[in-house]
């Protein structure tokens, strides 16, 4: 198994801590669901979850056997180019994973800044994403689907990028809501898969 190195970067970036502090210091008396590391974890791991069950799927059939190929360009809407490794197929699989757990890992950072302005978190933690990014070694293609994905996280639906899409369903199968205390004053709870039992 390959260490997601560049993930790593951005669990330990600077910015990125102190994104993660600012939104704990705002949600200390928050009764729902927190935006906190453990959080972006779980939706980078049930994205990813969401995809590979997407490639042995019966819909998910892959041309050739190519599942690393297949994964990335489904992932990233083909957007790579030629920002793919040089080193070949055994390297996309990889990729894709340091993808999908930058998006995840990045896609509430600027929670504290909605608290804080109004700014929609979303748009606010896209901008923001591009310095980390940056320094965990994204190059600009990678940047731009990780971004992309952060500002449409929230509402995913069929004009989101495929990464989006994968983000947004994974932020709600994130959370245990069968099991929470606040469920009955929780706006989301009606459309939440969660409610009734965990999937993930």
């Amino acid at each position: 198994m390959k260490f997601l190195r560049r993930a790593n970067r951005i669990i330990n970036d600077p910015r990125y801590k102190e994104c993660i502090q600012r939104n704990a210091a705002c949600e200390q008396t928050r009764r729902f669901c927190r935006h906190d590391l453990q959080h972006m974890l779980d939706v980078a791991r049930i994205t990813y979850i969401l995809v590979l069950e997407e490639c042995t799927s019966g819909s998910g059939t892959v041309p050739g056997g190519h599942k690393d190929i297949y994964l990335l360009e489904r992932l990233t809407g083909n957007e790579l180019g030629t920002a793919q490794p040089a080193t070949g197929v055994a390297d996309l699989l990889g990729q894709a994973r340091e993808i999908i757990y930058a998006a995840g890992l990045l896609h509430d950072m600027a929670r504290w800044v909605e608290y804080e302005t109004g700014e929609d978190h979303a748009v606010a933690g896209a901008r923001m994403a591009l310095e980390v990014l940056g320094r965990a070694a994204f190059n600009p293609a990678e940047r731009k689907i990780i971004t992309t994905a952060i500002r449409e996280h929230r509402s995913g639906g069929p004009g989101a990028s495929p990464l989006g899409q994968l983000i947004c369903r994974a932020d709600d199968l994130a959370r245990p809501c069968s099991r929470c205390a606040a469920r009955d004053d929780c706006y989301k709870i009606d459309r939440m898969e969660t409610a009734g039992m965990l999937i993930y």
